[in-house]
């Protein structure tokens, strides 16, 4: 097994990180993350309790997934890998979820912060190259995104950004033919 073959038994349900390449990801936690992946487990619940189980803790889970987040946007921005963009989006989704659940909802914070912009960009370049219904999906959650961001900071980056995100969903809503509004406030949830 290598390092790939063990990061997709703990994101089974993000099977597009198998097009990614790993070669240069390095991680303390290597020998746990390979030992789950013999394990013949898989999930991120099931690892968590690995985890736990021989003797880690949550906060060390979370760093391991910010670390696969990191190495994805790192993919992106440095080498343009498109490869990445939709497991990065979709880690990020895995890992709000995740950090809120698990009580490290200001590391979710600083996270959206820092990378809601790069969230909006790699939403944009799905977009371009899906279908309609996949287009507007994933540029939908981008513009929530957006508004969750200019809800919690003060920032005029976030505003600005949100407005950018709400024209292209509009000009993807009219290149769809999708008819309804685009909503000016967060629905929960979200």
């Amino acid at each position: 097994m290598d390092i790939k073959e063990a990061i997709m038994s703990v994101f089974p349900e993000i099977p597009e990180l198998g097009e990614v390449n790993f070669s240069q990801y390095s991680t303390p936690y290597a020998a746990v993350l390979m030992a789950f992946g013999e394990s013949g487990k898989s999930g991120l619940r099931e690892f968590e309790e690995f985890v736990i189980g021989r003797g880690g803790t949550r906060a060390d889970v979370g760093r391991f997934l910010i670390s696969v987040f990191q190495y994805l946007l790192i993919r992106y921005r440095r080498f343009n890998d498109g490869s990445v963009e939709v497991p990065t989006f979709k880690l990020f989704l895995t890992l709000k979820g995740w950090l809120n659940e698990n009580g490290f909802v200001n590391d979710y914070r600083r996270i959206l912060h820092s990378f809601v912009g790069y969230i909006v960009d790699i939403a944009e370049r799905i977009a371009e190259k899906s279908d309609c219904e996949m287009g507007v999906a994933y540029m939908k959650t981008a513009y929530f995104l957006t508004l969750e961001a200019e809800e919690t900071f003060e920032e005029e980056y976030f505003q600005e950004l949100k407005e950018k995100t709400r024209e292209m969903l509009k000009s993807l809503y009219e290149k769809c033919g999708v008819e309804g509004d685009i909503p000016e406030k967060r629905e929960r949830g979200c």
